[in-house]
């Protein structure tokens, strides 16, 4: 079995620069590619989305319910096109789609899959304290795995 590298995104981030260092990391280190799609909102939010959706349903509101409920299909163009970009530059990628947020979803991911060597956390992840520190040495001891946090560097103006 081989052993896989995962990358971790937000579904809005930056696929760039970020898959494409991590998909040269991969061929480097002679690893395989895992991409984790991890949602910004909560449970508790997509709820809401949801309960929001049958209500504006019920008022004879089709079209906005059906706005609601179609953000989420956005999720399939996506997975598509990482798939194809990893398969352009070479390399075969499995894509997940998380239900969680990022903290929760990589914490049950790495329990189910064994074949992980190392995780990357791309820039959308680590900027503004969307994982904080504390978060980040809880996933070292459950995950026993290094994880990788990628940054973008700051542009510094003339």
């Amino acid at each position: 079995m081989k052993r896989n590298l995962l990358f971790v995104s937000y579904r809005d981030g930056d696929f760039g620069h970020d898959l494409s260092y991590a998909l040269d990391l991969a061929k480097m280190t002679d690893k395989g590619m895992s991409i984790l799609l991890v949602n910004k909102k909560r449970l508790a939010d997509k709820f809401e989305d949801m309960m929001a959706a049958v209500t504006f349903a019920e008022a004879g509101e089709h079209d906005t319910a059906k706005e609601i409920m179609t953000a989420s299909e956005a999720k399939d163009d996506l997975t598509s096109m990482l798939e194809k970009k990893c398969q352009e530059s070479g390399m075969a990628a499995s894509v997940y789609n998380a239900l969680h947020d990022a903290d929760a979803s990589l914490r049950k991911y790495l329990k189910q899959d064994n074949s992980i060597d190392m995780v990357i956390l791309s820039p959308s992840i680590t900027e503004n304290g969307e994982i904080s520190s504390k978060d980040l040495k809880r996933l070292l001891k459950i995950g026993s795995r290094p994880i990788v946090t990628m940054t973008r560097q700051a542009v510094a103006t003339a």
